[in-house]
């Protein structure tokens, strides 16, 4: 299924980006630079003459003369019979754009009271069919902070955006993920359910200082026009896979 800019659908549901997630804006504090509301399903990009290696630390202070764009988040409905109740946690990202040296550089900040992240360990070496013992993890309900920006694997026809369930099989989508632990991963979808790890990844850097993170996704420059969705999952409330935090697409200026 596809839609067309001003009816997008979410990730996983259909919902408006002007919903009552509004009456949750006050409850949160930006940088010095106020926030805005993408206009228009819009948003805002700004040039610089800088190499894409200058904005790759998200507390450059590059980054802090730039405003924020406001984008509201929706909550997955329960995808698991087990999964407890949750609060909405997280209502918005505040995205920052900046084209430079032939890049995008998505700048991501959004409020968060917990930072799960944790260093894992290495996976062996030999692969689990040739192990005597076979190791089973204890934390099996241990989950991290991640962010991701999804686009159209290729250029949008006539207006005309992909499923936000991930696209389909005619019109694939493009994720660069970054988790909190494991780090940047780019990977594919041709569906729900079809996500696909390409072994590829792309330079990112974080920060967590005063209950917020601080993301920077490096992704190669796109067009005028090109949508872009944003994810967030929250550790602390068992968000993983399909359950998290999700925006419509928005267009790039």
């Amino acid at each position: 299924m596809k839609t067309k800019p001003a009816l997008a659908t979410t990730f996983l549901m259909a919902v408006a980006l002007t919903s009552p997630a509004c009456s949750f804006l006050r409850a949160q504090k930006s940088s010095a630079v106020a926030p805005s509301v993408p206009s228009g399903l819009v948003l805002r990009v700004e040039a610089r003459m800088l190499a894409p290696e200058a904005l790759r630390d998200p507390d450059a202070i590059a980054w802090q003369s730039l405003p924020a764009q406001r984008v509201a988040l929706n909550r997955t409905p329960p995808l698991y019979d087990t999964d407890p109740p949750v609060t909405r946690e997280i209502p918005f990202v505040d995205v920052r754009l900046v084209r430079a040296g032939g890049k995008l550089l998505v700048h991501l900040a959004w409020r968060d009271a917990t930072e799960d992240t944790a260093q894992l360990a290495h996976a062996p070496a030999s692969p689990p069919e040739t192990r005597n013992l076979k190791e089973q993890s204890t934390a099996t309900e241990r989950f991290f902070d991640a962010a991701a920006v999804m686009l159209p694997a290729r250029a949008p026809e006539n207006g005309i955006f992909p499923s936000l369930q991930m696209g389909d099989a005619s019109d694939p989508v493009v994720i660069y993920y970054w988790n909190a632990a494991r780090g940047p991963l780019l990977v594919r979808a041709e569906g729900r359910g079809t996500t696909q790890r390409t072994g590829e990844s792309f330079p990112a850097a974080s920060s967590y200082r005063q209950g917020a993170w601080h993301v920077v996704l490096e992704l190669p420059d796109v067009s005028a026009g090109m949508p872009l969705a944003f994810a967030i999952w929250n550790g602390s409330q068992l968000d993983r896979d399909g359950r998290k935090y999700f925006s419509v697409w928005l267009r790039v200026e």
